[in-house]
């Protein structure tokens, strides 16, 4: 009955050792001019735990089903094995062959991008020296041999035991029950591994970052889980929306999106203040009466914004969290069906606010009461410049236990505050997203009764009206800009508003705190995605990183509009309407008024035409 289970467990910890080995080997030959401690290496290997764990399930289930069918019927399994054992080899040695080799070019790990030059093998390996070829194919060769001695071992003596053909006798008939289930239970372990546990997410790339040293997140990467996870969710940027000739993509774009840091009205007191970026979960301007929405439900919020600068009229680019984060933090733009943050090789390429502050001598630290590793979100904010992470894991049991995605925003909002208490001088950025007004709507708090998707909204209000009062009592106010800006409008609430609402995707951006120069009201159309290049020159500093930001308040911002893009679908609002257009039927689904309508759809595809082609070509 043992000799089974051994076996899977031999064969699971001998692939989780060869990958184990290999990030070692990528440390050694990869690392550049990087120093890298044993601490480093040691981190390493454990946080990269997580995608070793499923590249063993992966190829430890059909060993697994193989030991299950013989507890009743006798197979030829050393001859399937060795096969098996050699295709495992392959995979696993060409995976880290083409890592190791394609990382000092790409700088980042392997995925599927690389099937797009199998159609042309030639031109791939133009550039790549005859011995250098020679070379890999000795060691693809000689390295899938040496695996598959291993895995070899791992399985011969215990496959002895299985009681195959050839003498051998078959499995007591009263042990058979009892070895499935427990072969079921070993099953279940290696689906954990493979899913990576059972919090919320599932296993993605940015899972085992950890560092905000892009080398060591890099090298706890797993190449096969890597190239396995983007080929999954691979789609072909080079033929979807394509709606327009070049020439006439180029000359409708030109004038969406204009450069330009000069500032028609100066918003601070100050060039230089400490920033608290508040992302609100869901907060719709459906349910700020400031923004014309619900009464009483968040009255700290319509309280505050008498204080502050109010943008009245901003819009949501998307209708995710991974996907409004992007927006607002890197001001760039949302897809209908992508998630630029679960692409790793590509988000790490986008500019961020952090980053940019980050130049300006700011440090960066992001606070969040849930699981991290979400859409690839901790691998995205390492990236893009937060050296510091405070999330699940920071807080205790008790605390996580609050909400259902996490710490409530009580407790995330009193740690924000903390946070900020234990700066020092240097200037510094800590962005904090909020989660209690999230579905499934459990807060400690019944102030609105009988409405339990206002009364989380209430709630977030209310613990964000005690932050804002603790930290105006703190020395910390005076030179503080706060800035408070939501993901995304909440979903389906209230009941019946539909994308084809144009209130559907209005959100609040507010701006307060000591650094404000005078309470003001800003009626200017604008979307999320132009957080970064307005806030930069109010600072001094450049927003002409953010390609699709823009700076509403420059004198050349003479064309303002909100863009929208939702599951397979788009949205565009100017001074001239609104307008809703369905990928999948490609028609217009809702214009209002009509008149207009066909060239605010002409703008729309422009703009998804032409960021679809800047994220492909990232």
């Amino acid at each position: 009955m043992k000799e089974r289970a051994i076996f899977i467990a031999r064969y699971y910890f001998s692939l989780i050792a060869l990958s184990a080995l290999y990030k070692i080997l990528f440390l050694l030959f990869d690392t550049g001019d990087s120093q890298c401690s044993i601490g480093d290496c040691l981190n390493v290997l454990f946080y990269g735990l997580p995608h070793d764990f499923a590249v063993a399930g992966y190829f430890a289930v059909i060993p697994l089903l193989i030991a299950i069918i013989s507890i009743f019927r006798t197979l030829p399994i050393g001859k399937f094995l060795t096969g098996y054992n050699w295709f495992t080899a392959f995979v696993f040695t060409l995976a880290f062959l083409a890592d190791i080799t394609l990382y000092p070019y790409w700088e980042f790990k392997l995925d599927a991008s690389v099937l797009m030059y199998l159609d042309s093998p030639a031109n791939a390996f133009a550039s790549i020296a005859v011995w250098h070829i020679i070379l890999l194919i000795l060691l693809l060769c000689s390295g899938t041999y040496g695996i598959f001695r291993l895995l070899k071992a791992a399985c011969t003596q215990c496959i002895k035991g299985f009681r195959m053909p050839g003498g051998s006798k078959k499995p007591l008939a009263e042990n058979r029950w009892a070895m499935l289930v427990l072969h079921i239970f070993i099953g279940g372990v290696i689906f954990l591994g493979i899913r990576g546990g059972i919090s919320e997410s599932t296993n993605n790339i940015g899972t085992v970052y950890f560092s905000d040293r892009e080398i060591l997140n890099h090298a706890a990467v797993n190449p096969v889980f890597s190239f396995l996870y983007s080929y999954i969710n691979m789609e072909d940027f080079t033929e979807e929306y394509r709606f327009f000739e070049e020439s006439e993509r180029a000359e409708i774009f030109a004038a969406l999106y204009p450069k330009d840091d000069a500032i028609s009205d100066t918003l601070l007191n100050c060039r230089r203040p400490n920033i608290v970026t508040i992302i609100l979960e869901g907060m719709s301007a459906e349910l700020i009466e400031e923004l014309g929405g619900m009464k009483d439900v968040t009255p700290n919020f319509s309280r505050i914004a008498k204080e502050g600068v109010l943008f009245t009229n901003c819009y949501a680019n998307s209708f995710r969290t991974d996907r409004g984060l992007i927006c607002a933090l890197s001001g760039y733009p949302s897809f209908p069906k992508t998630s630029v943050m679960k692409s790793t090789a590509k988000s790490q390429k986008l500019p961020s606010l952090a980053s940019s502050l980050a130049k300006a001598g700011y440090t960066n630290t992001f606070i969040y009461g849930g699981d991290i590793n979400f859409t690839n979100m901790r691998g995205y904010l390492y990236s893009t410049g937060y050296g510091r992470i405070i999330a699940d894991k920071d807080f205790s049991a008790a605390e996580r236990s609050t909400h259902r995605w996490g710490a409530g925003d009580d407790v995330v909002l009193s740690r924000l505050y903390e946070t900020i208490m234990e700066q020092g001088t240097s200037p510094w950025h800590i962005t904090c997203l909020t989660l209690s007004s999230h579905e499934p709507w459990t807060v400690p708090y019944d102030r609105i009764k009988g409405d339990e998707v206002a009364n989380s909204f209430a709630f977030t209000d209310e613990e964000l009206g005690k932050f804002i009062e603790r930290l105006k009592q703190s020395g910390k106010w005076e030179n503080t800009l706060v800035i408070l800006i939501s993901d995304h409008s909440v979903v389906g609430y209230p009941k019946g508003i539909a994308q084809t609402d144009k209130g559907r995707n209005h959100i609040p951006l507010l701006l307060t705190g000591g650094a404000i120069k005078e309470p003001k009201r800003i009626e200017t159309l604008c979307n999320q995605q132009d957080l970064a290049a307005t806030i930069l020159p109010q600072l001094g500093l450049s927003g002409s990183d953010f390609p699709f930001s823009r700076n509403v308040l420059s004198p050349s911002y003479s064309y303002p509009f909100a863009y929208h893009c939702f599951n397979n679908g788009l949205s565009i609002i100017d001074s001239t309407g609104f307008t809703v257009y369905d990928l999948n039927s490609r028609k217009t689904i809702h214009n209002e008024p009509a008149e207009g309508g066909e060239e605010r759809l002409r703008r729309a595809k422009t703009i998804l035409q032409t960021t679809y082609t800047d994220f492909h070509n990232k």
